[in-house]
């Protein structure tokens, strides 16, 4: 794997070995990135069930200003903090192991905001929906939120209103705004 933009661009990063993850593939991830655009400049990003860590860390080379990595996976976890090391990115980038729900209920006892939000949970699994609602309920999410997902799962999100969704081969990305 490695970053497709901004300063770290054509850095190789480290992956999570076996199939504990599934990693945004480079395709998918630039036309994230393209986009979301001049958002992404001087933003705080939060990647949810960051798996390689590989979405927060684009999202530092092109200019975030901090992105928090959430999952509850030890080694995708570890991953996370080598890559964050090896790209000296360790004062932007904070990993946090732990399931999603408390995570968000955490950053927001510690008045964490996000700007933009990415969420990328294992598919078919109904979590999308229970963390979507954890986002509404947090105040965290301050504009806006990405889910990437099958194409064919469909999903309410109360309190966010729909902006846009891109199909991907067998994934989709649906852009909300927090309402």
């Amino acid at each position: 794997m490695r970053i497709i933009g901004g300063i770290h661009r054509g850095r190789k990063i480290k992956s999570v070995k076996g199939m504990i993850t599934r990693p945004t593939t480079d395709f998918v991830r630039e036309a994230l990135f393209n986009i979301i655009g001049n958002r992404i400049f001087g933003s705080s990003f939060l990647d949810l069930f960051a798996g390689t860590g590989a979405v927060g860390l684009e999202a530092l080379s092109r200019g975030a200003e901090k992105a928090v990595f959430v999952d509850k996976n030890t080694a995708a976890c570890s991953v996370i903090h080598e890559n964050l090391q090896i790209l000296n990115l360790l004062d932007k980038g904070i990993v946090l192991k732990s399931d999603i729900i408390p995570a968000i209920e955490k950053l927001a006892l510690e008045g964490y905001v996000f700007d933009i939000i990415f969420l990328d949970p294992p598919y078919y699994k109904n979590l999308i929906e229970k963390t979507l609602s954890a986002l509404k309920d947090s105040h965290i999410a301050y504009s806006l939120v990405v889910v990437q997902h099958p194409k064919d799962e469909s999903f309410t999100f109360d309190g966010f209103s729909y902006y846009k969704k891109k199909n991907y081969g067998r994934s989709a990305l649906t852009f909300l705004v927090k309402e």
